[in-house]
């Protein structure tokens, strides 16, 4: 499968991949169709039911926001914020809310919310520390904060093929955007210092067959980025190649690590 890049205007400042790409919302429908089960699972041990008062920040393409509203409603309530919400229309409809908010700058509401979440947001947003704290105190006491990112963690250097350089280039691209690829495992450390409670954190190096919707997810974030990883020396043929090797249902990759990590704001709380 191949796409061309459709024309696409400035985006949020503070993110690296903006979500007004013609392509975004397949990109992002693929990104929950890899990564929600992990969250979900991980939302369920800790407690989210019916009742509970969730902040999704950066809610991209929305997926996992429209599980929460299955989960916690009626009677608790879902805010699903992001800087370009045009994916979010629906949400409305399910019974929760919708905001524009640039998490650097936005009003979030402070002691508000039971559990709140944020999955491959913060290490594209070079005031991610800022983030963090205004989560921080978005929490009730009590509430629980779980933050998912990516982090290469060693493994970036492993990753065989084209599939690995491109990966390389694109690190690398996001970087140079303020971006890190090596932000999220000082979290645990980040979460004791900012007074949380039970801190808990945990890395998973996901492996994936060609042609699954992780693969295609790569794919599409090759095409969004095709120009940036050409004028940084990946020849175009080098990231065809790699998207080769993607749509190969005989192969198997690896992505770089996703790091979670959750802790409870002090204090009680029904959640």
């Amino acid at each position: 499968m191949s796409w061309s890049s459709p024309s696409s205007s400035p985006g949020d400042p503070h993110y690296t991949l903006p979500n007004e790409w013609g392509f975004a919302d397949e990109r992002l429908a693929l990104l929950g169709a890899a990564y929600d089960s992990g969250s979900i699972a991980l939302a369920q041990r800790l407690g989210v039911k019916a009742g509970s008062r969730c902040l999704e920040a950066g809610a991209g393409g929305g997926s996992f926001a429209r599980w929460l509203c299955s989960v916690a409603l009626p009677g608790g309530r879902v805010l699903a914020v992001d800087a370009d919400p045009r994916h979010l229309a629906d949400l409305p409809g399910l019974g929760g809310e919708v905001a524009q908010l640039d998490l650097v700058t936005g009003d979030i509401p402070e002691r508000a919310f039971d559990f709140v979440h944020t999955r491959f947001v913060l290490l594209h947003i070079a005031d991610r520390d800022i983030v963090v704290e205004r989560l921080v105190r978005a929490l009730v006491p009590g509430g629980v904060l779980v933050l998912e990112e990516g982090d290469g963690l060693g493994v970036l250097d492993e990753m065989p093929g084209a599939f690995g350089e491109v990966w390389r280039a694109f690190a690398h691209s996001t970087e140079i955007a303020g971006a890190s690829q090596s932000w999220a495992r000082s979290l645990p450390a980040q979460l004791d210092a900012l007074g949380l409670v039970d801190v808990h954190a945990e890395a998973e190096i996901p492996m994936f067959r060609g042609g699954s919707p992780m693969a295609r997810m790569w794919s599409l974030t090759w095409v969004q980025t095709h120009d940036t990883l050409v004028s940084l020396g990946i020849p175009p043929e080098v990231i065809a190649a790699a998207q080769a090797e993607l749509e190969d249902q005989q192969q198997w990759l690896y992505a770089p690590p996703i790091v979670r990590a959750w802790a409870h704001r002090a204090g009680t709380t029904d959640l």
